[in-house]
This record gives C-alpha cells, structure tokens and sequence, in this order.
C-alpha cells in the first residue's frame, strides 16, 4: 500500500453531480430516508438500545454481538433500495448507530475514519444520516472540506494523527463547517476527511445511522502500529467484509494488536504532520468556504 492519492476516484455515484462533488469536496449532501423509514428506524433503535449507553456511542463498540448484528441487517434492510439507487459497483460493509446520549461526555474531537481500504486505489463512503434535524445544540456535524486531499495517511487509534498541533486544531476548527442536516437527509463522507462534532446539550438521544461503503472490487484492510518496536513501519490487516460486526476491540482494548483479520506485512510510513502554513494557504487562497457550503446546501434544497 503506497501512501499517494489515486490518480482517479472510482464511480461511486449515479448522478453525476454528486460524484464531481464528493471528488472536489471530500462530502456531498443526498436524500436518503423518508418519514416512515426514520420512524422505522427510531422503533429499531429504542427496541434495542442498550441501557448502559453513555455519551458517544456507536453501535460497533458495543460488547453484544447480537445487538451489533441486528443494528447490522436492520439498518441494510431499510436502506437496500435506496443504496441501489444512489450509487454503483459498491458493497455495503457495514450499517451501525451512532449515538449522542445528552451531555457534555458525547463530543467527538478532532479526528479521521480508521482506514479501511488501500486509499491509493480505492476509497470508502460514509453515508451519515441523522433521524432528527440537526442543530447547534445537539451535536452536529463539522467538516473541513477538501481535507480528504491534504496528506496522504494511514489511519487507526495506534497511529498518531497528522493534527497534533495545537494551532493546526484551532485553524481546523475556523476553516470547518456545520453540516445542518434535516431528519432523512445524509452526508456521504470520505472516511479520510477531518471532521468532530461537539456535544449534545438537549434533553433527546442524537441518533444517526451510519453504512460505511466501498467499491466491490476493494479489499478490507486495517493498520496497526507498534510505536515501541516498528519505528517508521505499520503492520496492515485484510480483514473480512463482517469485520464491524464482529470486531471486539472497538470498545475495549483498542490499542492493542488487532485480534481478527490476516497480517499482510509492514509498509513504510512516515508519519507526516498538517502545519499551520498548509491549512492557511488551503483555505484563504481558495473561494472562501462559506461560498461552497452555500452553493451545496442550495443544490441539496432544490433536489432533496
């Protein structure tokens, strides 16, 4: 796995305007749900949600196998069709909650999605759906766009992040946006974009629905890094197609060597940093951000 951007995006999308902005932006806004597929998914959720559930939970770190296979084929089966319909030559990996239980423990800082494919051919999707409008006070979500396209990485929560710096986060946080979607409307993300989202200070559970996505040809792949004994090396992992589901780690000891999957070796890596420098001349010698979100959420009016 050589870390280089692809010289080309394979086509996720069928309308062509959403392909041209996830590949310029790193996000597009779609239609997704309909009012009797959120109920249906709000019956699902409240049915199953555990009890224990506390700040920031996604269904994936749950400890109950069943739980997160249930959530699984529940949330694929409401969305099937219309994943049919949005996109092409995909596999649907995984469907999951992603949850902020009301207070200040459910922010989610700074950070990128984990890898999970060779992102010098390929590239995943996110398809992030809230089941409520989202606002300034119950956790939405922040993105920086284009930040998909900054540095090349491998990501996983043994490999040091490219935003260590405290200015460099303070600039993320100025350049990012809230994405102020409506119930049943939905990002679709590149899991390498920056993006976080602060807390739910409302008295309701924040429920999103989360399907990560991949074209059909990718293989499933994690990494890991052993900072005491792989110096500029990490360890990557083909893993299966059911790895959410049936990953252990997630919730518990995450920072260990993953315990599913096939070691594939180490590749060289670098660790390379964002600087403050780059994000300035990223985001204030392009056409100001306010001008893009502005133009992508009057096309997600017209067509939603």
């Amino acid at each position: 796995m050589n870390q280089r951007f692809p010289t080309h995006h394979p086509l996720f999308f069928r309308n062509t305007s959403h392909q041209s902005d996830f590949e310029k932006n790193g996000f597009v806004i779609i239609p997704f749900y309909n009012p009797a597929q959120i109920n249906t998914l709000y019956e699902l959720y409240y049915k199953l949600s555990p009890s224990n559930e506390i700040g920031f939970f996604p269904s994936t770190f749950s400890k109950d196998t069943n739980y997160r296979n249930t959530v699984d084929t529940e949330i694929r089966k409401t969305a099937e069709h219309i994943i049919g319909d949005t996109f092409v030559n995909t596999k649907t990996v995984c469907g999951s909650f992603i949850v902020k239980k009301p207070g200040n423990e459910s922010e989610m800082g700074i950070h990128q999605d984990m890898t999970l494919v060779d992102e010098s051919k390929w590239c995943g999707i996110n398809v992030w759906c809230p089941l409520c409008n989202l606002t300034k006070h119950n956790g939405t979500l922040f993105v920086l766009p284009k930040s998909n396209r900054l540095i090349p990485t491998l990501r996983g929560a043994t490999i040091p992040s490219i935003y260590q710096d405290g200015e460099v986060q303070s600039l993320i946080k100025k350049y990012a946006h809230p994405i102020y979607l409506k119930a049943g409307q939905a990002i679709a993300f590149d899991p390498s974009i920056i993006h976080f989202s602060p807390p739910n200070i409302t008295n309701t559970d924040r429920v999103v629905t989360n399907i990560y996505l991949t074209h059909k040809d990718a293989r499933f792949i994690t990494a890991y890094w052993d900072k005491y004994n792989f110096g500029n090396f990490v360890e990557l992992f083909e893993q299966p197609d059911d790895f959410f589901t049936n990953f252990e780690q997630f919730g518990n000891d995450i920072m260990e060597k993953p315990k599913m999957g096939k070691s594939i070796g180490k590749v060289p890596y670098q660790f390379p940093l964002l600087t403050a420098d780059q994000l300035r001349k990223t985001y204030t010698t392009t056409k100001p951000i306010a001008h893009l979100l502005k133009k992508i959420f009057s096309y997600a009016r017209t067509n939603l």
